[in-house]
């Protein structure tokens, strides 16, 4: 009798038609994938960026893991304050005035809708004065906002 490799022996098999011993369960290694596949799905996030952050503002660093909600967005640039895309008032315009109340930012907020709930996001630029953010507050908790969100960037994305 004649001595043959294990692999010589299989490969004879497989060309006389015979069940194979090499050949590969596909069946299983579909199974594998498939499960990757699932487990890279779930664990995708989508989330991106809800808000549009202007180009002139550098967000502070949030190590935070909770998501953001849609709310009202007040930026704080160097220049202003901006709200709904639209340039309210410049800080020249009401820093010299003695009340902490912001007239233009006050109007705005009034003639949104309060279905959007008491909350409003702000941006605000990270050198930015505390006095300004003060009176943006301000203005906003006289507009009925009771909670106040601060936008920031998470560690590690900037």
């Amino acid at each position: 009798m004649k001595k043959m490799s294990f692999l010589k022996a299989a490969a004879q098999n497989n060309r006389d038609g015979s069940a194979g011993v090499c050949k590969p369960q596909l069946t299983s290694l579909v199974d594998v994938m498939v499960i990757l596949l699932v487990f890279l799905i779930k664990s995708f996030s989508v989330e991106g960026s809800l808000i549009p952050v202007p180009e002139n503002v550098a967000l502070p660093v949030s190590t935070s893991e909770v998501p953001v909600e849609r709310v009202r967005n007040i930026e704080i640039t160097h220049d202003g304050i901006v709200a709904g895309e639209k340039m309210l008032v410049t800080h020249r315009e009401y820093m010299e005035a003695d009340s902490l109340l912001i007239e233009p930012l006050f109007r705005w907020l009034e003639e949104q809708e309060t279905a959007q709930n008491d909350t409003v996001m702000l941006q605000s630029d990270r050198d930015i004065e505390f006095n300004i953010i003060k009176r943006v507050m301000y203005t906003c908790s006289r507009a009925g906002i009771t909670d106040f969100k601060v936008l920031v960037i998470q560690d590690g994305l900037i």
